[in-house]
């Protein structure tokens, strides 16, 4: 079965920043491209074809009240350290999904002001 999600979006007011700020958090590297007025900057599972982008167009506005994107993180707290530096905030701290699960989620803001989240399987969140 092919995967459910094919593309995100995450709008940005700022790209510079937003891409700064996603270089810090995901530890990767984006390169902003132009096509007229929209600009975006790829992410991608390693070097294969990008899930998503940093997208910046008039008109298109960040948020944190609708649909929530979550990442993978090998290390949730290391993760969360990452988003403050960067100029985020963390909305929510490191939470288990259900007891006795070993699966912990956080929502931060992101500098646009989106929410976005943060997910991670079998290692406990840092005292």
């Amino acid at each position: 079965m092919k995967p459910l999600v094919a593309f995100f979006e995450i709008p940005a007011v700022d790209i510079e920043r937003a891409v700064r700020f996603y270089e810090m958090v995901f530890k990767k590297e984006l390169e902003i491209l132009e096509n007229g007025d929209e600009k975006m900057a790829f992410i991608s599972l390693g070097e294969g074809t990008p899930i998503g982008c940093v997208f910046s167009l008039k008109g298109y506005v960040p948020t944190s009240n609708g649909i929530t994107i979550s990442f993978f993180t090998e290390a949730l707290d290391e993760a969360l350290e990452r988003v403050k530096e960067a100029g985020g905030k963390v909305s929510s701290p490191p939470c288990e999904t259900c007891e006795g699960s070993n699966e912990y989620f956080a929502y931060f803001l992101d500098t646009e002001g989106n929410r976005i989240g943060l997910f991670t399987r079998n290692i406990l969140p840092l005292a």
